[in-house]
């Protein structure tokens, strides 16, 4: 089943039948594996191929579309834009659910409302670059065939929604009623309905940072704490009736109730897919707990798994999957293994050690970075939600009830406390994250190191587990001296470049960010620089100051060490003439001469870099005006250039013939999104660089581009990120215009 779904191209369907008899002519001792492992690769092949199938083809891309549906789950809302998960009647001409976004909308809409609209319509895409959150990999596992923005709506009438989306919808608004402008609201909110509307991109960083963000996704720890709490109240007040025990044992009482109580609070949660998960293993678990037969522990969570992927086997593509199961699995080890005969106060910090052990690696893989306060913060804050969890579900019990509201804004109040402490943590322990992103076999041999470490005494060379960590912190080969490397970033429609040098890095723009939506800086800049463990940038230059291009800074200026800055607010701006060396490269800025005498693209920083015998220019918007300058100011051997950042995106009003003739360059990067409403690049431009024998690559239709300057070799090594081809996700493309 992984394999199916993380190979770089489906499996034809004929391949299953040329398996089936290799599967029948093994050994009998392998014959069942075997055939069970065949059974559920089919399955899960029918599962991606049939979602894949119904996705919206990228040829009706930007298609206005009419539909009737409801909205599924709650509504996101930021400021006045509004986000839902729409799901198309049946025989519609979308066949799946459809994540919708309502910008600048005054119209309320709430969870099963029945909508009449009309979508812009959007194949399933996203940005791809090293370290990012894989946008397309999330849609396919969450079952969304398209995305879409709405063109006009209007309300309809249609079958009533199922009753738990009108109490989750009718709870939460209430709960908005009840904490009405109390900093807690966001957070009883998700701890209650999985609904994250009020926490805010601060919030995250500070979860990210101590290592708590588990904390609040309705998964594991708070079905199982709703379950076990109530098993065990149930059973105590069913042994209190000799008349209910006659009829039914109280153990399996217990179980039947927290059953029940897990399966309220699913419902609740909207059956999110982490909750769904963890629904499945109760089931498990309580399939064993009912049966009162002796079940090892590891048998009880291989069955565990074996359900969530027959159910779902998209789940595997999911990191709360792999972290809820490794997590799981390490308590096992611990708690049937050494940790069970040390004494009960030296439990919690032996058991969050050996969590941090074994979640280590999956961590590193799937973040590109491990919080070391997490160990700590988590041995105290697991506890203290195992006690407000309960506290917070029967205050909102109460105020739903009628019997008292005070509760609830006691709950809130614990919880946002709570916040505030991990915020004074994060503060003071932002240092404590640490930056790696390990070669696979490192993590695999980080993976064999852990299971060593939490072997029972047993096993023999268990000393071997630690050297197994080594690789994780062996140093990364750096760049030869008068070697750079140079990435242009996929940040959608803007630009963000970087330049890393043997010992230093350059940050050139660091793509678009706007309010309370998305922040390149935030979601593939910086992700990007942790991927290759950087944390401080050497030289920041913001070309200009339009938000695509100087949106995301704010967000490295937070999270990284920062040097000199140009171009931004009080900072010295760039101006032609300024030059530096760092291990053998040359950096040179040959526009603007006079800042105060040009517009805003045509101000922007012209910067020149030399690592070797190769060069490439970096030119920000300029246009017209600022490339005839340009031509006619700069040395012509400064402009004779093997790689150019195409000039503002490759908008008409740029990359003139003069330019392109005094460039010439070998390659021709672009920043541009994908289908962007700009049209960026023009064909008119493309068909100029072309012309003059340049190779194109659009960041938008390839995804990240990085390459190698300064090698021996006389040659480019050019990467993108579209390149590493996944079952999701679009391969490379060349713009046709």
């Amino acid at each position: 089943m992984l394999g199916v779904l993380w190979a770089p191209a489906l499996m034809p369907w004929w391949w299953p039948g040329l398996a089936l008899p290799v599967a029948l002519a093994v050994p009998a001792r392998i014959r069942w594996p075997a055939l069970c492992a065949l059974l559920g690769a089919v399955w899960a092949l029918w599962h991606v191929q049939s979602t894949l199938d119904a996705r919206w083809p990228a040829a009706r891309h930007g298609e206005d579309v009419s539909l009737q549906g409801r909205i599924v789950g709650l509504p996101e809302t930021r400021g006045p834009d509004r986000r839902f998960r729409f799901r198309p009647e049946a025989g519609a001409a979308v066949r799946g659910d459809i994540r919708v976004s309502w910008y600048r909308s005054e119209v309320e809409v709430a969870a099963g409302d029945c909508l009449d609209v009309t979508l812009r319509m959007r194949t399933p895409r996203g940005s791809v670059s090293p370290g990012a959150f894989d946008y397309e990999r999330w849609l396919l596992a969450e079952r969304l065939v398209a995305t879409a923005y709405v063109r006009d709506a209007a309300f309809c009438t249609g079958a009533p929604p199922p009753p738990w989306t009108r109490l989750r919808q009718g709870l939460d608004t209430r709960l908005g009623a009840w904490l009405a402008g109390h900093p807690g609201l966001g957070l009883v909110r998700a701890l209650t309905l999985a609904n994250r509307n009020g926490i805010d991109d601060d919030d995250w960083r500070v979860l990210r940072v101590t290592g708590t963000s588990h904390l609040l996704a309705i998964s594991g720890l708070h079905i199982g704490l709703v379950a076990g709490l109530f098993l065990f109240l149930g059973r105590w007040a069913w042994r209190r009736s000799a008349w209910l025990c006659s009829r039914l044992a109280a153990p399996r009482a217990g179980v039947l109730i927290g059953t029940m109580a897990a399966l309220a609070y699913a419902a609740l949660a909207g059956f999110s897919v982490p909750t769904q998960r963890a629904l499945i293993m109760w089931a498990v678990v309580a399939a064993a707990l009912w049966s009162a037969r002796s079940a090892r522990p590891f048998h009880v969570l291989a069955l565990a798994g074996l359900a969530v992927m027959a159910l779902d086997p998209l789940a595997v593509l999911s990191a709360g999957t792999w972290l809820s199961f490794i997590a799981v699995g390490a308590i096992m080890l611990l708690a049937g293994g050494r940790a069970a005969g040390v004494r009960a106060w030296w439990r919690i910090p032996r058991l969050q050690a050996g969590l941090l052990v074994a979640l280590a690696p999956a961590t590193l893989l799937f973040f590109d970075g491990a919080s070391l306060l997490a160990p700590v913060v988590n041995a105290l804050a697991i506890p203290l939600f195992g006690v407000l969890l309960p506290a917070v579900l029967a205050s909102v019990a109460l105020a739903w009830s009628g019997i008292a509201v005070l509760p609830l804004a006691f709950s809130a109040e614990a919880l946002h406390l709570v916040r505030v402490g991990l915020g004074v943590v994060a503060e003071h322990g932002a240092d404590l994250w640490v930056q790696a992103a390990p070669s696979g076999p490192a993590l695999l041999c980080a993976g064999l190191g852990a299971l060593l470490v939490l072997a029972p005494q047993a096993v023999p060379l268990r000393w071997l587990g630690v050297a197994c960590f080594l690789p994780l912190i062996w140093p990364r080969p750096g760049l030869p001296h008068g070697q750079a490397e140079l990435a242009l970033l996929d940040v959608g429609q803007g630009l963000a470049t970087v330049v890393r040098t043997r010992h230093h890095t350059l940050v050139y723009d660091a793509g678009p960010a706007w309010p309370g939506g998305f922040d390149a800086g935030d979601a593939i800049v910086a992700p990007w620089l942790r991927s290759h463990g950087i944390a401080r940038i050497d030289r920041a230059v913001l070309s200009h100051r339009h938000a695509d291009h100087s949106g995301g800074f704010d967000a490295l200026a937070r999270d990284f060490d920062m040097a000199p800055v140009h171009g931004r607010g009080d900072a010295p701006p760039c101006e032609r003439g300024m030059r530096w060396e760092w291990d053998g490269v040359r950096f040179t800025v040959l526009h603007p001469r006079d800042v105060a005498a040009w517009d805003i693209n045509n101000v922007s920083c012209v910067l020149r870099v030399q690592a070797g015998n190769d060069t490439v220019l970096m030119p920000g918007d300029i246009e017209r005006r600022g490339e005839r300058r340009l031509v006619r100011t700069a040395d012509p051997e400064q402009l004779d250039v093997d790689v150019v950042v195409a000039p503002h995106h490759g908008s008409r009003t740029s990359s003139t013939r003069a330019f392109v003739r005094a460039t010439h360059p070998e390659i021709v990067l672009v920043g541009a999104g994908w289908r962007n409403r700009h049209g960026h690049p023009h064909g008119e431009v493309l068909h100029r660089w072309r012309e003059a024998g340049a190779r194109l690559h659009v960041t938008g239709h390839t995804g990240s581009l990085w390459l190698r300057l300064g090698a021996p070799d006389d040659g480019f090594r050019l990467r993108r990120a579209r390149d590493t081809a996944r079952i999701w996700r679009a391969p490379p493309s060349v713009p046709m215009r």
